[in-house]
């Protein structure tokens, strides 16, 4: 069963890189409507964390069998829960560092920089559409 859900995960996750090179393509689109485009990037958002937090809880609960977690996390406890991997995905949104989430290997940090440069694309791409958007004229 955990064999069919990393398959899905992985399509999932190739989907995401997909729409995320299509959603840099349509900032030099100027025939789509402007309001389309900010909604997507809205509802891209909350997609794009959900799916790191998976990334990132499915990492670990590999590395914690074998004795070797990936990642610290900003917890009250020893294991972190699956909540705590989302949480700390989301906290990235509001802080100006990904610091409730510390890579324990070199991967695992590279893991953690790909992850900021994504929201940081999505967040650069939202206000230059918010910007477009207040700028047109009807």
């Amino acid at each position: 069963m955990r064999l069919y859900l990393d398959i899905v995960g992985g399509y999932i996750i190739f989907r995401m890189i997909t729409q995320l090179i299509g959603l840099n393509i349509l900032l030099f689109d100027f025939t789509t409507s402007r309001f389309l485009l900010i909604t997507q990037l809205i509802f891209f958002l909350p997609y794009t964390l959900l799916l790191w937090g998976w990334i990132y809880w499915r990492l670990d609960s590999f590395a914690r069998l074998r004795g070797r977690p990936q990642f610290r996390l900003d917890c009250d406890r020893e294991i972190p829960r699956p909540v705590d991997y989302f949480g700390a995905s989301f906290s990235s949104v509001f802080s100006a560092s990904i610091s409730a989430i510390k890579g324990n290997s070199a991967r695992a940090r590279m893991l953690i920089i790909i992850h900021g440069i994504v929201i940081y694309d999505v967040m650069v791409l939202t206000l230059s559409r918010a910007l477009a958007l207040v700028q047109s004229r009807p």
